[in-house]
């Protein structure tokens, strides 16, 4: 997919899911690369990060590239390339801070004896 965004990652990486939930959701065209199955992967991205192997790293086809980008930052990214990130993909890119919300909302309605 020359017109794709490279997704270089790893099935422990926690912020993977995230990132390709976001991508999924607003129809962008991406191909992921597990860099502990493809070593000429993993060796962009040692090269892209300074040595580090660092996910998630995005390589746009404009050749830039992201890594360990905030939702913020690959939002922006991703509208400047005329993509339109709808509600659903924003939460998916958030839902870590969905859960910390939800877990204060709990723990302040379960101090006022709401439930």
């Amino acid at each position: 997919m020359p017109d794709a965004i490279l997704l270089y990652g790893h099935p422990t990486c926690p912020n993977i899911g995230p990132v390709r939930g976001l991508l999924t959701q607003s129809k962008v065209k991406f191909e992921y690369i597990d860099i502990h199955q493809d070593g000429d992967a993993a060796a962009r991205v040692r090269a892209i990060n300074n040595g580090n192997e660092s996910v998630p790293t995005l390589v746009f086809p404009d050749g830039g590239t992201l890594t360990e980008p905030n939702v913020g930052e690959l939002k922006s990214k991703l509208e400047s390339m005329r993509y339109k990130i709808g509600l659903v993909a924003w939460l998916i890119g958030n839902s870590w801070l969905i859960f910390i919300v939800a877990a204060v909302l709990i723990a302040v309605l379960r101090f006022l004896g709401v439930f």
